[in-house]
């Protein structure tokens, strides 16, 4: 029974590793650590794939059983933005659906890989400059006081990115107002400078 068992763990392992198996062209695409793919390198990395090259970025961005290797994750993440349907991105979008996704799965981590996917994901959204993603990132998810320092800055970065004043301002000020590491504190300072000049030239 006991090997039965084992031989049943085996065949479920290899049929996950097969299922994220990536062609070795799209597998080279987001794995290069000396530039960042294009549109146009990634739509031919899975020219023979499927699906197509944005189904298979928030596959792998998403992946809920953590079977992908990190660092194709991070480059799928990041790719994600170049694949909005317009823009600036809408809220429904495949691509902006998938990110909130990674942030929502790994929002609750402090260490290890998945806070690299948090914060990619995090950057990710705010270069999609969605207005509404302040209010994800500060009130929903409310990443200001996540205990990553790493964390509490990227999202500062990030709705400077975003460009919403109106909604993001106050909730920096109370962060800046205690917090006690310097890094994320010049994140704040900066991230309020440059809201400051979102709010004046709307």
């Amino acid at each position: 029974m006991k090997r039965l068992i084992g031989v049943i763990v085996i065949l479920s392992v290899v049929a996950i590793a097969s299922a994220t198996a990536l062609a070795p062209k799209a597998t080279n695409t987001l794995t290069t650590i000396d530039s960042v793919p294009t549109r146009q390198q990634i739509d031919e990395a899975f020219s023979d794939s499927s699906q197509t090259p944005l189904q298979n970025l928030a596959s792998l961005a998403t992946d809920p059983q953590n079977a992908t290797d990190v660092g194709i994750r991070l480059r799928a993440i990041h790719a994600l933005a170049k694949y909005c349907a317009s823009t600036p991105c809408v809220d429904s979008d495949v691509a902006h659906q998938s990110l909130k996704t990674v942030i929502q799965d790994n929002a609750h981590e402090i260490t290890g890989s998945k806070v690299l996917l948090l914060r990619a994901g995090i950057e990710t959204l705010g270069a999609m400059r969605l207005s509404s993603d302040s209010d994800f990132l500060v009130v929903q998810m409310s990443l200001l006081d996540h205990p990553s320092r790493d964390i509490r800055a990227a999202t500062a970065r990030a709705l400077s990115d975003i460009c919403n004043g109106a909604s993001a301002i106050t909730p920096l000020r109370v962060r800046y107002s205690h917090e006690l590491t310097e890094q994320v504190k010049l994140a704040i300072s900066e991230a309020l400078r440059i809201l400051g000049q979102c709010s004046s030239n709307p």
